[in-house]
Formats: structure tokens, sequence, C-alpha cells
């Protein structure tokens, strides 16, 4: 009994090291959601955060609305199972129809790095593996070659630069993300009155939908991200071990389209060997093992087919992933600190793609980093401050711009598509994702402090994915899109604090 109790204690203590800071960077987030809004202008050739006061007592007055109406709603419609999964499933039709009507009507094609990526595809359809070579785009940059290989599969299926069929997957995706936000959702908190939230919530996801033109790994790494999410928080409750085969694989895919799907990785092998632990389950620490090890094994089969179908001994080492942290720790005037300014790219080629050279001259520049925020950490401060809310305050995460800029690729938009990319209708998606915004992070936060006393394992990993996004684009390459799969993880969250918030106005007004 004093063991358990022991280990108890230790997995609280362990679990509110980073839930306070959690709950902490959230009410910070909230506020400044609040005063000010970060968004990006119209026809820029780069990406460009600016920033603009906000409406505290319009945001304030709109929260207020929507808890009004959902004590109004439990109150009259009650909140039984009946009602909760006739919602969930309007939430998902409503999530698939938007996204076919934003797919249908902006029309949009591919650019940038979408652009590099299904060039590249048609190329090695081709059987052109020049890309591969020293100096080119794979070379600094092979960790995209999963999502090549997916392009080529498609391309081979469907015809080359099939880019309507790539966004429908990605619609398939978005409802995976919405689907599995259910069940997650359902499996934390077994509360009917969170589901109905949620479901409210789900429906004004226009980030997520907006996304869904982007041919990138985004969206269908989260559409694998979100169901290995709920298995392995289904395993932690439930200790079945057959839930490691689809979590593993769910995970594995997650991180092959999306690197940075690492993160989550991470959380949940943490979450697991805190499990085993906890409850001497040797099964999470094998569970934890093979979730680690099958994206490599994913990584080394894409790079040993691709190594082979090319002729070369291997696949190029590319660009070493410190050099995304001294870009992430680098001052930047023009666009934002912590933003991409090709640092990356340059060093790589200055270091005669040498992968040691260049992982040095990066720890050198980080060194520098560290050394002018220590030395003046007002400015260091200040250097946080904007990267943070240059990536964490904008209610679109991007989508507005991605959009625009792919649109410049067509002269045959619709009336109805130009409104909605570059005139009043823009400002009408931003004025709704902006209150939005406030709402789940004003939920979330609610949920990360009220929940303290109840931690279970399970709502600590979800936790921990967003604490672990948080901490992780910090020091990482910034970027507003960066950011939308974690927010995302906040909406389960936030129904939890919505409720909350819904239960003392009930209280209060005494319904």
């Amino acid at each position: 009994m004093k063991t358990q109790i022991s280990k108890e204690f230790i997995i609280r203590i362990l679990i509110l090291c980073y839930m306070v800071p959690l709950g902490i960077i959230l009410v910070f987030n909230t506020l400044f959601s609040l005063f000010q809004t970060t968004y990006m202008e119209l026809y820029l050739d780069t990406e460009k955060p600016l920033y603009k006061a906000d409406s505290p007592l319009l945001l304030l007055l709109m929260t207020a609305l929507f808890i009004l109406l959902s004590v109004f709603i439990f109150k009259k419609a009650g909140a039984d199972r009946k009602i909760s999964t006739l919602l969930e499933k309007f939430s998902l039709i409503f999530s698939v129809v938007l996204c076919l009507l934003i797919i249908f009507v902006y029309r949009v094609n591919v650019a940038c790095d979408s652009q590099a990526l299904s060039d590249i595809a048609v190329s090695f359809l081709k059987g052109d593996y020049s890309p591969l070579s020293s100096g080119d785009y794979l070379a600094h940059y092979p960790h995209q070659l999963s999502m090549i290989a997916f392009l080529q599969f498609v391309y081979y299926l469907f015809g080359t630069d099939n880019y309507t069929v790539l966004q429908f997957l990605n619609v398939i995706a978005v409802f995976s993300i919405v689907y599995f936000s259910h069940r997650i959702t359902e499996e934390l908190f077994h509360q009917m009155q969170v589901q109905i939230l949620l479901s409210l919530l789900c429906i004004g996801m226009l980030p997520l939908y907006l996304y869904s033109t982007f041919i990138y790994g985004d969206i269908p790494g989260m559409g694998f991200a979100f169901p290995a999410i709920y298995l392995i928080i289904r395993y932690i409750n439930t200790k079945k071990r057959g839930l490691i085969l689809p979590a593993s694989l769910c995970m594995c895919f997650a991180v092959l389209f999306k690197s940075n799907n690492s993160v989550i990785l991470m959380a949940a092998v943490i979450i697991l060997l805190l499990n085993s632990f906890k409850n001497k389950d040797w099964f999470s620490v094998v569970f934890a093992a093979v979730l680690l090890v099958l994206p490599s094994i994913g990584t080394s089969c894409v790079n040993s087919y691709y190594a082979k179908a090319a002729g070369i001994s291997e696949i190029p080492a590319g660009i070493p992933k410190i050099a995304w942290v001294a870009m992430g720790l680098q001052e930047n005037d023009y666009i934002e600190n912590g933003w991409y300014n090709s640092y990356n790219w340059r060093i790589y080629s200055d270091c005669n793609y040498d992968t040691a050279q260049t992982s040095k001259a990066c720890l050198d520049s980080i060194k520098e980093s560290v050394s002018s925020f220590l030395s003046a950490p007002r400015s260091g401060i200040r250097f946080f401050y904007r990267k943070f809310i240059s990536q964490w305050n904008d209610p679109g995460f991007q989508a507005q711009i991605t959009n625009e800029w792919y649109s410049r690729h067509r002269d045959d938009q619709s009336d109805l598509a130009l409104y909605l990319i570059y005139g009043n209708g823009r400002l009408i998606l931003e004025w709704l994702m902006n209150i939005y915004h406030f709402l789940i992070l004003l939920g979330a936060s609610v949920f990360a402090f009220t929940g303290l006393k109840k931690l279970s394992l399970s709502s600590a990993f979800l936790s921990l994915c967003v604490f672990g996004g948080y901490f992780f684009h910090m020091f990482w390459e910034a970027g507003g899109r960066y950011g939308l799969g974690y927010f995302i993880l906040c909406v389960p969250m936030a129904a939890c604090g919505l409720l909350k918030l819904v239960q003392t106005a009930r209280r209060f007004i005494h319904i």
C-alpha cells in the first residue's frame, strides 16, 4: 500500500511538472488572443506575421453567448445519448461537406514546397531520380521522401498532377480527425454534455477545413496521429494488447507523413513508461518500444527503395535537425523571430553538404543566440514573446495566406472564391476563426487548472501532446500552421473546460 501511494505521488509530481506550465502557457495564450490578433496580409511574397488590436468586449460577449446557449440547450433538450449521437453525426457530415465545398469553390493548385514535392514525384514516375543528387531539394530534405512516395503512388493510380484526388484524401483525413476527436473525448470524460459541446466545437474548426486544399504532409499526418492517440489512451484505460498494432501503424504513418509528429510519438512513449511504472505493466514498455522502432523501419524501407531505384548506395543524410533549432533561435526583423529564413539550406550548402561540419556550425549559432539572450534578458524575453504570438496567436494558423498563395496559380477563379480569398468573405472568416480561437483557448485553460485534482494518465497524455507542441516550437522553426494539430488537440480539453463554465453559469442564473 505504501509503495503504491509513493508511486502515485511520484507520477503526480511528474505530471504536474508539465501540467502547471501548460496551464500557464494556455492562460497567457488566451490573454494574448483577447487583446491582439496575428494575421498575414494579402499579396505577400513570404510569410510575414503582422499584428492588430483585438476587440476584448466582443470576444467576451460572444463567449458568454455561447455559454448561455449551451445552458439553454442542456435545459431544453437534455443531454442523452440520442442527442449526442445525432450531433456527432451532424458534425462529421458538416466537416466533409464543408471541406468539399472549399475544395470546389477555391479550386487552388500547388505552389512552393508542395509544387517541389509534386514535381519530384512526377520525375520519379518517369524514372528520373536526379532530384536526389547533391545540391537538389531532396539532398537537403530527404525526410520528404515518404510524402513523395505517397504522391507518386496517387499519381500512378489516378494520373500525374491529380490534385483533386489528393484533396479528397485530405477530406478523409479531416473526417478521421473529427471522428477520433469524438472518440478521444468519449474515452477521457465519459460525459454526454462534454460530447455535445465537442460536436458543437467541431463545427467551428474552420482553420482545419480550410487546409483541405493543402497538398502536403500536415493533414494526412494528423489523420493518422489522432487515431494513434485514441488507441494509446484506449490501451491505458483497458489494457487490451491487441491495440498495439493499429496504434503503432497509425503513429508510424503519422511520422512518415509529417516528421514533427515525433512530438506526439515522444509524448506517447513517456506516458506508456509512466503507465508501466505506476501499474507494473511490462507490456507498456513493449508498446513504447514498438512505437519508437516502427517509424525508423518505415523510413529505412522508403529510403532503401529509392536508393535502389536511383542506383545509389544510400540516400543523402540531408540537413541535420539541429539546423532547424539554430534557425528557430535567430532574430529576424523582416519576417519574425525564429521563422524560416533559409538558414538551414544556406549553411548546409556552405558546408559542402557535410553533416558533421553543418552540425558544428549550427551549434555555434545556437551558442551565439543563447549567449545573446543571457547577456540581454529583456531582449531574450521579447524574442520569445514575439515568436510565441507570431505562431500561436494566429486564429487561422496561416490557412488564409496558404489558400491565397495557391490561388495565384489560377486565373479562372469564381466570384465566390475571390470573395472568400480576397474580399469581405476573407474578413468574415477571420472574424469567425478569431472568436473560435479565443473560445478554445479559454476552455482549454479552464480544463488545465480545474482538472489537476482528478488527473489520469490518459488525460495527462493529451495534455503532454499539447505541451510538447508548445515547447518544441519555442525552439524549433516557427510557423503558424505547425500549431494547428496541437490546437485541434485542445478542442476535447476545451469541451470539458467549457462545460465547467456552463455549469457555473447555470448555478449563477439558477436554471
